[in-house]
């Protein structure tokens, strides 16, 4: 029998943490090992409890969900912490994506789209819910019309199929409909994001699509 993924859950609201904690117990191989209400209370459980996966909101009392990720990921690095977050909190997803968050998705989130989010991150991914993602992108493209030029870019440095590759990730396609779409495989997919993240030193997925829009390497409509 396989060891069941342990779960916490942090939100300040209880009545959400019931309802998720529902949810998730549809799923055999996940276990709810416990719940925090903010910061502070997430943070007490890593002395303890022993747990992999930590679904975080981020706007909560005491402690939000940016410090508590930075703070827990310093003690505990292979802890994987996805953003809990609504419609209107798009300003705060890269900061935890910058603290080291695996991600982020919607409150309001489907049992098959929770599943697949689980099951991405768990196997070394990021995953981001594409109406947040959606949301994040046409806020850059429209702040990087009204920016200066922010310096001199290097074309060169990005081949021609990775530029296609970037401006597909910049209009939300996945990576199988990247790969369906170029006719190359989810590994070759998997190898160009890698390259653009590191050949724009770009830590996540939403820091490469800043950069880009804003270095006018895409555009998007």
């Amino acid at each position: 029998m396989l060891e069941k993924l342990r779960v916490v859950i942090v939100d300040d609201h209880q009545i959400f943490r019931k309802g998720l904690s529902l949810l998730l117990n549809e799923f055999d191989d996940i276990k709810i090992v416990a719940e925090a209400s903010n910061g502070i209370e997430f943070l007490s459980l890593l002395e303890t409890k022993e747990f992999d996966f930590v679904l975080m909101d981020i706007k909560m009392p005491m402690m939000n969900g940016i410090e508590a990720t930075k703070i827990a990921l310093q003690k505990k690095p292979n802890l994987k912490i996805v953003a809990l977050s609504m419609f209107g909190e798009e300003e705060y997803l890269e900061n935890m994506l910058d603290v080291g968050a695996k991600g982020f998705i919607l409150k309001n989130i489907s049992k098959d789209e929770l599943e697949r989010g689980i099951k991405m991150v768990m196997a070394g991914n990021s995953y981001f819910s594409s109406e947040l993602f959606d949301l994040l992108t046409k806020k850059v493209s429209t702040s990087s019309k009204k920016d200066k030029d922010s310096g001199e870019v290097n074309f060169d440095k990005l081949t021609k199929r990775e530029l296609e590759v970037l401006n597909l990730i910049c209009k939300s396609f996945s990576n199988n409909e990247i790969a369906d779409k170029l006719f190359i495989s989810l590994r070759t997919v998997d190898g160009h994001r890698a390259n653009l993240i590191n050949k724009t030193g770009s830590k996540n997925i939403v820091n490469l699509v800043t950069y880009a829009l804003r270095n006018k390497l895409v555009e998007i409509e």
